[in-house]
């Protein structure tokens, strides 16, 4: 006959002993041991946290070929879809800049707070004219081509090449703001810029030889100006 030395009670010959806190006790050792049994979900979490890189974006403006060089991870899709809004958010400003002039002596602010009419129809059109575009790009390479790209890949490669264009298109918002014609023009030189540009990206990242170059430009084209058409007369 004797006592346990961990709960104190009275053991007897024969029968199997165990201490009443054994179970709790487990469950407090499970709780309190992130470290070694179970990863710490907190700082796991924190170190995936996708921070934006502002010398990226810069090589991104001095560079913009470079953006073929992302890759589809989170890290390079933040910076895909931050392209592709700067080309979205060009065009709302310019639309604001243009019904501006229809109030005369207001300030931003009252064209801002008044009708926004012309403002959301350029932020649609800016909207659907960037994602079809680059939607056409990818269905024509796609199906074109061997070198087949997920969404997550093409939208990190070519969403990154719209940063450049879309802070031109920014650029020509706010002066539209200020003088019309000048950011007009503008807005021209950049959507045509961004066109070549965009057609140019695409042969380079599908590896497009001179045999299919002038096929594949028209198909791409032709996709893209059919899908605005049907958007501009149905939504817009």
């Amino acid at each position: 006959m004797g006592f346990c030395i961990h709960c104190g009670k009275e053991l007897t010959d024969g029968v199997a002993h165990q201490c009443a806190n054994d179970i709790s006790a487990k469950y407090t050792a499970a709780a309190t041991e992130p470290e070694h049994g179970r990863p710490d979900f907190a700082s796991a979490g924190g170190s995936h946290a996708v921070q934006v890189d502002g010398q990226v974006l810069l090589n991104l403006l001095k560079n913009p070929m470079s953006a073929l060089n992302m890759r589809g991870d989170q890290t390079g899709m933040i910076y895909g879809l931050i392209g592709m809004a700067s080309s979205i958010l060009g065009f709302w400003l310019f639309g604001l800049g243009v019904k501006r002039m229809f109030y005369s002596g207001l300030g931003m602010m009252s064209a801002l707070l008044s009708d926004f009419g012309m403002g959301s129809r350029f932020l649609l059109l800016g909207l659907f004219s960037t994602v079809i575009l680059l939607g056409s790009f990818w269905l024509a390479g796609n199906v074109m081509t061997k070198q087949k790209l997920n969404m997550k890949d093409y939208i990190a490669k070519m969403g990154s090449f719209q940063l450049p264009f879309g802070a031109v298109l920014i650029v020509s918002g706010l002066l539209s703001f200020l003088l019309v014609k000048p950011a007009f023009f503008l807005l021209v030189f950049a959507l045509m810029t961004g066109l070549a540009a965009n057609s140019a990206a695409a042969i380079e990242l599908y590896r497009i030889g001179s045999t299919q170059l002038v096929k594949f430009i028209g198909i791409a084209l032709g996709i893209y100006v059919v899908l605005l058409a049907v958007v501009n007369t149905i939504l817009l």
